[in-house]
């Protein structure tokens, strides 16, 4: 879609997107093409302006982005999280976000949130050069996303928590049973649809977990139901609208590029329906995204 859009490509191993102000912001770990970060029209995918030079120098691997602003772009690379502005071509390291997760980070009340050091969420605020609020947990974070409610869910150990997003206090905590996540992928491990969350734990079973009621449900297991599933690939995402699960399953490394899924799951029934299939679309990817998450 995008070299359909531009004649060109983005920069090496896209990782991670952040939409804002009708802009879509991609990162690549290794830049190239059109540069580490593009900013491009979030409804055409026209390129706007892409950043290379600007960013080669002080940034190493870039794989995560949150934006508060147009002068307010925040990367996570190997270093921690630093502030991009576009307008003075300046990158601040932001203090205090060392040994920042490869994972997504979460826009809530106006702030980014990062985890950092397995068990901390550091918060960032605007104009600022080092972090605002540290919260700390008992156990491991794996997963920080943005509630539909302006929240956040954050998982940590066996785990699911709604998070003030002002005050930072924990509005509810639920021990969910089976639980279980990795620590190298690079999404978070639990998608949400408004109260309803959902997470397979780097697997093919997908659970489904009511946060409300607490209740949490086996719903399929995807190899059932789809070939070549012996490798999934990153975390599943919950489209926040029709309620449809998305996972990625890789059937053979040798062949990945023939044997791979994209497989969108519809639990609404009584039992669950594969609702589509897609197969030899995706060469590892980093993320499945809806612009929804957005809004």
């Amino acid at each position: 879609m995008y070299y359909k859009a531009n004649g060109s490509f983005l920069g090496g191993v896209s990782q991670d997107l952040f939409i804002a102000n009708n802009k879509m912001y991609i990162v690549s770990q290794n830049g190239g093409g059109d540069g580490f970060l593009v900013i491009a029209n979030a409804e055409t995918l026209k390129k706007e302006v892409g950043y290379q030079d600007e960013l080669k120098t002080t940034l190493s691997w870039p794989t995560h982005i949150a934006v508060l602003g147009e002068n307010d772009i925040y990367l996570r690379d190997n270093n921690g999280v630093s502030l991009f502005n576009p307008s003075s071509k300046t990158v601040t390291f932001i203090k205090g976000t060392k040994n920042a997760r490869k994972n997504r980070m979460a826009v809530a009340d106006n702030k980014v949130f990062a985890s950092t050091n397995s068990k901390t969420i550091v918060t960032i605020e605007t104009g600022k050069d080092t972090i605002s609020h540290t919260i700390e947990f008992d156990d491991a974070i794996s997963g920080l996303i943005k509630a539909s409610d302006g929240n956040l869910w954050v998982s940590s150990g066996k785990k699911i928590m709604k998070i003030n997003a002002k005050d930072y206090s924990v509005m509810q905590e639920n021990e969910v049973e089976p639980f279980s996540s990795i620590s190298y992928l690079s999404t978070p491990a639990i998608s949400a649809k408004g109260d309803t969350l959902y997470f397979s734990g780097g697997t093919t079973k997908i659970y489904r977990h009511v946060f409300s009621k607490n209740q949490t449900d086996f719903k399929v297991d995807a190899s059932t139901m789809v070939d070549n599933t012996n490798y999934v690939y990153n975390n599943l995402a919950v489209n926040p609208v029709s309620g449809e699960v998305v996972l990625n399953t890789i059937g053979d490394y040798k062949t990945y590029d023939e044997t791979n899924n994209i497989s969108f799951f519809d639990f609404s029934g009584s039992e669950p329906k594969l609702s589509a299939n897609y197969i030899g679309h995706t060469r590892f990817p980093a993320g499945i995204f809806f612009t929804y998450d957005f809004e």
